[in-house]
């Protein structure tokens, strides 16, 4: 067996490296855990674990929809916002159809696009946020899709809503926008856009946001988008059956409603946010502003050096080489114990490795 020759070149995603009894800082995860209610709900569902999952979400979608003010028919869930990006690729594109994204972004966008046989297009970021009129100039009749991170991962900058308003003017309606906002929960930002209102103008827009962040359920793999219902129903075709898990459906619903938890990451974040711009002040270092629950920091020196040095010291952290940054790392923001941790691990870092010269 052979692996198609389109994708001979094509590397699988590298997560962030987990290393036994290590502060992990490297996947942008709630550094609190998962909400209380969805413990207490994942407990008291466990018993049901033999019966099929609603293959429809009705419950979680339904949710939803009452919290974010949307029918429940322009919801779909996935295994994860990454499978929705599949399930659109999958529902969308054929060898010779182009897609476009930025050159310094989730690298999930490439995979789905060439997992179809087809290519993507990049444009160059401003800032560390996606410049929408550089996207929108590599836009010609044979893209299919747009794929846009706001706030941007890895690096944490943002597009405002007039800015986002002009680029979808300047989109062709044979072109679906994939608006991600899987951290749009910890915008602090006034100018980020009002995203969901737009879709009853824009019926090629699609939002995906995930519970994998503020929510603190990443390892259960929960993810939605909003969409028109056609869109939606285009989505259906290609999504597997039983896709979500019946604990994923119900600890995302539980914390859904704990709005409490929610604000309490935020203020959390907020916080780390300011002691770490601080603290690379202090130490002389590079980073790029933030709307996320992470920290795009220049090194100056190897980030993968850099990663070994506080992997010893007993954090690890994300080296952003496979994102073509070479001397950047990023960070996520933690509790006050884990962001002090990790400067003291940094700063040893940074007597140990060399500078690039």
């Amino acid at each position: 067996m052979e692996l198609r020759e389109d994708l001979r070149d094509l590397k699988p995603y590298a997560p962030g490296k987990l290393r036994p009894g290590a502060l992990k800082l490297a996947s942008n995860e709630n550094p609190l855990g998962p909400s209380p209610r969805a413990i207490e709900a994942l407990a008291a569902a466990a018993a049901s674990v033999h019966v099929y999952p609603d293959g429809a979400t009705t419950a979680l979608r339904e949710a939803l929809a009452q919290s974010l003010g949307v029918p429940a028919d322009h919801i779909v869930v996935g295994n994860g916002s990454d499978e929705i990006l599949t399930l659109i690729a999958g529902a969308y594109l054929r060898p010779g159809d182009n897609a476009v994204t930025a050159d310094v972004t989730f690298s999930e966008y490439n995979f789905a696009v060439r997992l179809f046989g087809s290519t993507m297009r990049f444009a160059p970021l401003s800032g560390g946020a996606f410049d929408l009129e550089a996207v929108a100039d590599r836009i010609d009749s044979h893209t299919k899709l747009v794929f846009l991170c706001n706030p941007n991962n890895p690096t944490g900058g943002y597009f405002t809503q007039t800015a986002l308003e002009a680029f979808l003017g300047r989109v062709p309606s044979t072109a679906l926008v994939v608006l991600d906002e899987a951290y749009c929960h910890y915008v602090e930002a006034d100018d980020y856009p009002d995203s969901i209102p737009l879709l009853k103008s824009w019926p090629n827009l699609l939002i995906t946001r995930t519970f994998s962040k503020v929510y603190g359920l990443a390892a259960l793999r929960v993810g939605y988008a909003l969409a028109s219902p056609q869109v939606i129903g285009h989505l259906s075709v290609v999504k597997q059956p039983f896709n979500v898990g019946t604990l994923g459906q119900i600890a995302a619903r539980a914390a859904l409603a704990d709005k409490a938890f929610v604000e309490k990451s935020r203020a959390v974040n907020r916080e780390g946010v300011a002691f770490w711009q601080q603290s690379l002040a202090r130490l002389g270092l590079a980073s790029l502003p933030t709307q996320a629950n992470f920290i795009a920091v220049g090194v100056a020196r190897d980030a993968q050096q850099v990663f070994t040095a506080m992997a010893e010291a007993g954090v690890t952290i994300r080296p952003l080489t496979s994102f073509g940054l070479p001397d950047w790392i990023r960070i996520t923001i933690g509790t006050r114990e884990q962001n002090e941790l990790c400067v003291a691990a940094l700063s040893r870092a940074l007597d140990s490795v060399p500078l690039i010269r």
